[in-house]
């Protein structure tokens, strides 16, 4: 029976694969880690020893104790995995920072602590791969990942599309899909095609819709409708804020060291730190911006929202998003304008939102020669239509561009890899040989699409957001596809992974 290290999210699917697989005898997780709506049942099922807490590797690594580290595989402290994942796992700590107090003398001593845990556990369980549901992208997952790189563990994660209700899994070190030969039902897979037809038409027809909005934006420019952020604090936010006073002063009375807030800083103090961190940011914003000029040629960068797994850690290299731009203007000519558009969801979730941007990078920004900043609100599909191109890390705006017959220029790996009139991003290319570059057409798109659908992908919803936004697709012969899917793609890629 294989062994594997397993990341989850809260979906069941997760929790009815890993079951399945091992009743079957064919493969058994060591390590479980992710949501804790599964930790009884994971416990029940797999053993107390395999199973940890979520809650502690992420938030209350001073519960992890006995680690009894003995040296084992040292090298990693010095090798250029530790010094990726410190990067980037410190950035990720930004999403734990709620009243920027969280600092880099702490995150490193949680970084380190949580580096010896998995050294001693993986030296123990010596597992043949590790699967995740997703991208890792908490610091406590993606350090374990980057571990199993310098062991030379295989790992692959799930990866899903966007318009539909699509997964796949890819290798993480080579990008290589998992190739399927399980057969989707008939009635799934022409409802999926169905929609996707839709999405297709949708996007191909955005040029002459100025005032297209996606869902998801329309969703969060609601929310922030200061009527419905009173409805949801009543419906949900009063409990949290008075889990958060009780938390808070059980610390306090226990005098226990809290490191997102070592200050012991009251209610007030913390409430006025967050409201004065998202003005901050908004301010800083709007005291940058510059005026919109369709007529001048231009790149179009539109920034991702952050903190946010597609940037840290899908971008790579380039979850900061200013060295992509950096990348970019040194492609283009000095005389060609980028313009940078702050994207909107970062002050629609203004509590994540300041937490993911420094004030101080709009003026960076600044310093970048034929650079410029436009306000947010700007409509994305009129710039992008008057565009030479764009560019971006992992955002759908480059398939919205690809579908318009425009090209796009991506820096990050993402779901949508290889599809016609997107390019990835390498040191080696010229700025007119891009240009050069021959565009195809929506119809072509709409191919590229199936062949991927047909060779790599099963239905499936990552997580349980997912699944909500895909709550019409989720029939019971769905369930059961997406369920047999999965386990097809995890025995596929165990099949070939140790012994």
């Amino acid at each position: 029976m294989k062994k594997y290290c397993y990341f989850v999210t809260g979906s069941q699917i997760w929790f009815d694969a890993a079951a399945r697989l091992y009743r079957e005898g064919i493969a058994k997780p060591v390590l479980w880690l992710g949501d804790d709506c599964h930790f009884e049942k994971a416990r029940g099922m797999f053993g107390n020893d395999v199973v940890v807490r979520m809650l502690d590797f992420v938030h209350y690594q001073q519960k992890i104790n006995n680690v009894d580290y003995s040296g084992e595989n040292i090298g990693f402290f010095l090798s250029d995995n530790y010094l990726r994942a410190k990067d980037r796992c410190l950035k990720m700590m930004d999403r734990t920072d709620l009243y920027g107090s969280f600092g880099r003398l702490d995150r490193e001593v949680i970084f380190n602590k949580l580096a010896i845990w998995t050294l001693t556990n993986l030296e123990k369980s010596k597992p043949d791969a590790l699967i995740m549901a997703e991208a890792p992208h908490s610091h406590a997952q993606y350090l374990i990942y980057e571990i199993c790189l310098y062991l030379d563990i295989p790992a692959a994660k799930f990866n899903t599309w966007v318009p539909v209700p699509l997964m796949f899994l890819e290798d993480m070190k080579t990008g290589t899909r998992q190739k399927k030969s399980y057969k989707v039902p008939s009635s799934v897979d022409k409802n999926i095609t169905k929609e996707l037809e839709k999405y297709i038409s949708l996007i191909s027809d955005l040029a002459v819709k100025d005032g297209y909005e996606a869902d998801y934006m329309e969703r969060q420019r609601f929310d922030s409708l200061i009527v419905n952020k009173f409805k949801s604090f009543i419906k949900s936010g009063l409990i949290i804020f008075i889990k958060d006073i009780y938390f808070h002063m059980r610390k306090f009375y226990k005098k226990e060291y809290l490191h997102i807030n070592p200050y012991k800083i009251g209610i007030y103090g913390r409430k006025k730190i967050q409201r004065v961190r998202k003005k901050n940011l908004k301010d800083a914003c709007e005291k940058n911006l510059d005026k919109l000029d369709l007529n001048q040629e231009f790149v179009y960068f539109p920034l991702h929202f952050e903190p946010e797994r597609t940037t840290n850690p899908d971008g790579g290299r380039f979850h900061d998003q200013i060295l992509a731009i950096l990348e970019l203007r040194k492609l283009l000519p000095s005389d060609v304008c980028i313009y940078v558009k702050e994207h909107p969801s970062q002050f629609y979730n203004p509590d994540k939102g300041s937490r993911g941007r420094s004030p101080l990078f709009y003026n960076l920004l600044k310093n970048i020669k034929n650079v410029k900043l436009i306000d947010p609100y700007e409509n994305s599909i009129k710039i992008l239509s008057h565009a030479m191109f764009v560019a971006t890390v992992n955002g759908t705006v480059a398939i919205e561009a690809a579908l318009i017959k425009k090209k796009a220029l991506v820096f990050g790996y993402n779901w949508f890899h290889g599809c016609p009139n997107i390019i990835s991003w390498d040191g080696n290319i010229k700025y007119q040989e891009f240009l050069n570059i021959k565009t195809s057409n929506a119809n072509e798109i709409f191919d590229f699409f199936i062949q991927q659908k047909d060779l790599y992908s099963v239905p499936g919803c990552q997580n349980p957001s997912a699944e909500k936004s895909y709550k019409t697709f989720r029939t019971q012969d769905f369930l059961k596809s997406e369920c047999s899917g999965v386990v097809h793609l995890m025995e596929e890629f165990l099949k070939g992974e140790g012994s």
